[in-house]
This record gives structure tokens, C-alpha cells and sequence, in this order.
């Protein structure tokens, strides 16, 4: 009787290619937090970690079981399967419509405020084009105080807010000054929904909303009603 040898290479070439996967995941890392402001590093870790963790795992494990069907695999182990992306909720509501004035001071300011996808039209003849930036929770400051988006706007720890970039229009070089923000650009907009009331928070322009956003970059906040 004679005994079988044992196949040794095949196992280490599968912890090389997993070593591998993982070492190039990490020089990408590396290299796209370089590429940005240091104070978006933070939040750009959190989109990388949430987004980017299951498709290096997926690799990593196509690589330990040998690399099976090649570049398709990759491509595969990559995408992961549609029922595992994130998708809406079915009971997601579209903010679109008209909304009046819910207090004296928005009544004064702003007037009434018209929502139609990314443009926010307000009575008194301001015209914001907004691009999304990312969904804040009501526990997060919003200024060097630790002021949170749920003491401002009176709303639960876990809400959603809604940060949006004011962007130019398509004939604006860029946005233009507004006395909504003492003669300043806006930047961002955070807007709160809640069934027939909305929450708009208006900052400057060159503002990174958070713990470290200077008390002054807050424009105003002004509150609606639908019609």
C-alpha cells in the first residue's frame, strides 16, 4: 500500500490570490481617501466600508475556491446577485408639491416653497438646483455646538434628513448670492419630510455639514406645510 500525496499547491495558490484581493483592496483605500478633503475622509470611509466590504468579501471568496470560471467569475463575485442590492422601500414617499408657509417667520422669509425633483422654487423668487449628497440621521450634529438636526427641527434621534448640494443652473457659471444667506451662496440644503411637513435647512456655500460646521454657516431654517 502507498500513500497518496497530498496536493499542497493548490491550497497555497488559493491563500495567495485571497492575500492578494485583500492587499489591493487596501491600496485603493489608501489611494481614494488621499485624493480627497481630509473632513470627507470620515464619511467617504463610512460609503466605502458599507458599500464596498461585501464585494471584497465575495472576491476574496472566488479567489479561495480557485478562481472558477476566470474573469466571469470576478465579474460575478463583484456584482453579487440583484435580491442583495439595496432598493426603496415600497412605502417611500416622493417629496414633490406645493407647501405654504407653517409659520410666521418662513411666511416673512421665504414664503411658500414648490418642490419638482431637484429644483426647490421659493415664493419670494429664489430657484434652488440641488444634487444629492447623503441622508443624515436627527442624532448628528450640524454645527461645532453639537447642535442636532433632531433639537432644531423637533424631530426623532433616528430621522432621516436629506443633504442636498445647491449646484448651478445650466446658464449659471455658478450659484449666485442670496439675502437668504446674508448676501452669500448657499451650498447645501438639508430637508426633513414628514408626511404633509417639510424642513428645509439652508447653508452656506464651501460648507461640509457636521460636527465641525461653523455655527455661523447656517442660513436659516423655515418650515412647511402642503397645501
Amino acid at each position: 500500500m502507498t500513500a497518496t500525496p497530498v496536493n499542497r499547491s493548490k491550497g497555497r495558490s488559493n491563500r495567495g490570490l485571497k492575500g492578494l484581493a485583500g492587499v489591493l483592496f487596501f491600496v485603493c483605500l489608501v489611494l481614494f481617501l488621499m485624493a480627497i478633503e481630509q473632513k470627507q475622509a470620515v464619511e467617504a470611509w463610512a460609503a466605502v466600508r458599507d458599500g464596498a466590504a461585501p464585494a471584497v468579501s465575495r472576491i476574496a471568496d472566488w479567489a479561495a475556491d480557485g478562481a472558477s470560471k476566470g474573469l466571469d467569475g470576478l465579474k460575478t463575485a463583484a456584482a453579487g446577485t440583484p435580491d442583495s442590492r439595496p432598493t426603496a422601500t415600497p412605502n417611500a414617499v416622493v417629496l414633490a408639491g406645493e407647501f405654504g408657509p407653517a409659520d410666521d417667520l418662513t411666511r416673512e422669509t421665504v414664503g411658500s416653497a414648490t418642490f419638482a425633483g431637484a429644483t426647490i422654487r421659493l415664493e419670494r423668487g429664489e430657484t434652488l438646483r440641488t444634487r444629492p449628497l447623503r441622508i443624515a440621521t436627527g442624532d448628528q450634529a450640524y454645527n461645532t455646538l453639537g447642535e442636532t438636526f433632531a433639537a432644531r427641527l423637533n424631530a426623532r434621534p433616528d430621522a432621516q434628513i436629506e443633504l442636498r448640494a445647491v449646484v448651478p443652473n445650466d446658464r449659471q457659471a455658478a450659484v449666485p448670492a442670496s439675502p437668504l444667506c446674508k448676501g452669500e451662496a448657499p451650498g447645501v440644503v438639508a430637508v426633513l419630510h414628514r408626511r404633509d411637513q417639510v424642513e428645509l435647512m439652508m447653508f452656506r456655500e464651501r460648507t461640509i455639514v457636521g460636527g465641525e460646521t461653523p455655527v455661523d454657516a447656517l442660513c436659516g431654517v423655515w418650515r412647511f406645510r402642503a397645501r
